[in-house]
């Protein structure tokens, strides 16, 4: 689980919003080549998601995800409480998997990076309003793709995923610069 903090470096874990920006592609590099990570995840979510808010701002809750998550899969979730951060944030990121107008929040984005390329891109759209549900769904969320990744080459369609083709390939390039882009158009907005 890796927070993206507001402002600069926080103590411990994370990034600041605008240094993670510049620097996502090769943080996740970082985690590939140091065994931190073999696929990552976005958990995107709305101001009024409190449930989710609440979920990643609990130490127990923290703690669990990152346990689960482990070495397999890094987690990035913004942690802020300004509105107008959370819809930056998601807006960037929801345009640069090109899923703008497909995905609902709250959801889970999972992704690999393979040969400098974004592949097996899925989203899971979270449906629970209740705390302890939603916690739960968001577990079995993150563990169902574990078990999946390691498992099966294909995750098994069901439900929660909703897959755009088998692979969907974006060109790490296009990403950088489409972050980039966005990152620089909303900063000036804050």
């Amino acid at each position: 689980m890796i927070p993206i903090y507001e402002q600069g470096h926080q103590q411990g874990i994370g990034h600041g919003f605008k240094s993670f920006l510049r620097t996502f592609i090769q943080i996740c590099e970082n985690h590939l080549d140091n065994g931190r990570a073999k696929s990552f995840a976005f958990i995107l979510y709305d101001f009024h998601d409190n449930q989710i808010r609440d979920i990643l701002k609990s130490q127990g809750g923290f703690a669990k995800l990152d346990r689960l998550s482990g070495s397999e899969l890094s987690i990035f979730y913004i942690h802020s409480n300004d509105k107008k951060l959370i819809k930056t944030f998601n807006q960037i990121f929801l345009g640069a998997f090109e899923i703008e107008n497909t995905a609902e929040l709250p959801g889970v984005i999972f992704f690999k990076i393979v040969d400098r390329n974004v592949e097996d891109l899925q989203i899971v759209e979270l449906e629970q309003n209740d705390k302890m549900f939603a916690f739960q769904e968001l577990y079995s969320t993150i563990e169902d793709y574990l078990k999946d990744s390691r498992n099966i080459p294909k995750p098994k369609k069901n439900k929660l995923f909703n897959f755009f083709g088998n692979v969907k390939k974006v060109a790490v390039e296009e990403l950088i610069a489409w972050v980039l882009n966005e990152s620089i158009k909303k900063a000036q907005n804050l």
